[in-house]
């Protein structure tokens, strides 16, 4: 009998669970849970997405723990700047995980510290089993998940890469397209918004199937700094193609055409290169190669200009060559991946050193808004007689930072899938936990809802 993917996916995921809940149980460890947050948190669809986020996640735990540790030996008795450093500390790891590539690290890093810290007011030796058992708990679910995906049915990421890299490439072409009828007048750049959004998406998917296969696939490895290059050319080709966008408004009313004689040669070059790299990331040879282009202007038609319109002249013309430059190191570099063509020395070239600390407004904001929400939890929970007890507090951290990293999506969109998820667990553990004795039981309704959950919602 064949199988869906969807079904070898539910069946790894739910066996990985009852098996860390299993080996916690048996150890009598107090929160077997723990383990299994680790399963749910790793089980990605290939064995390189999962284990990457393990070892983020292991890591990320690590230093929580350390963090956590210092911090109760240090103010076991002064609750206040107790709390204050630990906000302090959950701020700076919502601050670093915006714009890290790890951002799954700092996730960790800042919610565990936060479990580990609070669930262990008023500051005893209970802190440090925490920390060793949130440790252990948690290798064992990420041990757990890593034996199951590699022994059964493991699947590597090369295709998933390829598959999101070519629906990139596809994006950014529709939007070259759709930016040229805005150049020359036709539409709104309202229009473009859903391509624009689908585009960040797409790339935040290419970075991550990226660092996958390079851990899974051998193929991928061996050609990983072309990966790598192509994955910076396509950020800069993103970035080029919005400056592109917003230059238009100053460039509208210039004659283009007069001014850039070989203007209409251009765009055709580079519509005709995103074409083929669309071309070859699909699996087929390029049908033609691209030529060099320049982008002379037109001195006697500049000289009846005024200075800010030949500066705007001078920033559109800039962009165009500029994207000229990285569309046709992007087709070197894929030819080369894809060894349809010679291998690029751009391909191999070291990226220039970037600012080593630029302040980010937003991220810091997004911090802000996390630390605000931990003092408004403790001080409810100090002052009144909360539900929940520490848990309340506890809860902030990991669903602030996760709110914070994803502004786009509205705070009222996790709420009913909550309220669903605590109903639907709520039931089983009034009506049907109570009926149960022995692990035989209860592992097998693990398997069964968790196969459930993992099937419906692949």
């Amino acid at each position: 009998m064949t199988l869906s993917s969807r079904t070898k996916e539910a069946i790894k995921t739910a066996l990985a669970m009852t098996i860390a809940y299993g080996v916690a149980l048996s150890m009598d460890w107090p929160n077997p849970h723990w383990a299994g947050f680790a399963v749910a948190a790793i089980s990605l669809s290939t064995v390189g997405q999962s284990l990457n986020k393990g070892v983020m996640r292991m890591l990320g735990t690590l230093l929580a723990a350390a963090f956590s540790l210092t911090l109760i030996a240090l103010f076991p008795q002064d609750r206040w700047l107790f709390f204050a450093v630990l906000s302090a500390y959950v701020g700076y790891c919502t601050y670093r995980m915006a714009a890290s590539k790890h951002q799954y690290f700092w996730h960790v890093a800042g919610f565990v510290a936060v479990i580990v810290c609070v669930g262990s007011i008023p500051p005893t030796d209970g802190a440090f089993n925490a920390a060793i058992l949130r440790i252990l708990e948690t290798g064992l679910g990420i041990l757990s998940y890593t034996l199951v995906t590699v022994l059964l049915w493991p699947n590597n990421t090369q295709q998933e890469l390829e598959a999101s890299v070519h629906r990139l490439a596809a994006t950014q072409h529709e939007l070259y397209r759709h930016y040229r009828k805005l150049l020359g007048g036709e539409g709104e750049a309202e229009d473009t918004r859903g391509l624009r959004m689908q585009e960040v998406q797409q790339f935040n998917q290419f970075k991550k199937a990226l660092a996958a296969a390079r851990t899974d696939s051998y193929e991928v490895w061996e050609v990983r700094r072309q990966w790598q290059h192509a994955q910076e050319q396509a950020a800069e080709l993103m970035e080029t193609l919005e400056q592109w966008r917003e230059s238009f408004a100053e460039a509208r009313d210039l004659n283009l055409k007069e001014l850039l004689p070989d203007l209409d040669a251009l765009a055709e070059e580079l519509a005709a290169r995103l074409e083929e790299i669309e071309r070859m990331l699909g699996g087929e040879s390029p049908e033609r190669f691209p030529r060099a282009m320049e982008l002379p202007w037109n001195r006697e038609a500049i000289g009846s200009l005024t200075h800010f319109e030949k500066a705007a002249l001078a920033v559109t013309r800039n962009r165009l060559l500029k994207l000229e430059a990285i569309t046709r190191s992007l087709f070197e570099t894929i030819a080369d991946i894809k060894g349809v063509g010679p291998a690029s020395a751009q391909t191999l070239e070291v990226s220039a050193p970037r600012p080593r600390f630029v302040l980010d407004l937003d991220r810091l904001a997004a911090g802000f808004r996390v630390v605000l929400g931990l003092w408004l939890a403790y001080l409810l929970w100090i002052y009144t007689d909360i539900p929940g007890d520490t848990a309340f507090v506890i809860m902030v951290a990991p669903f602030g930072m996760a709110i914070a990293n994803m502004p786009m999506v509205p705070l009222m969109a996790l709420f009913v899938p909550a309220v669903v998820g605590v109903g639907f667990a709520g039931l089983l553990y009034i009506f049907v936990m109570p009926q149960q004795s022995g692990f035989g039981e209860l592992g097998a309704l693990i398997f069964a809802v968790v196969f459930i959950i993992c099937y419906l919602f692949h």
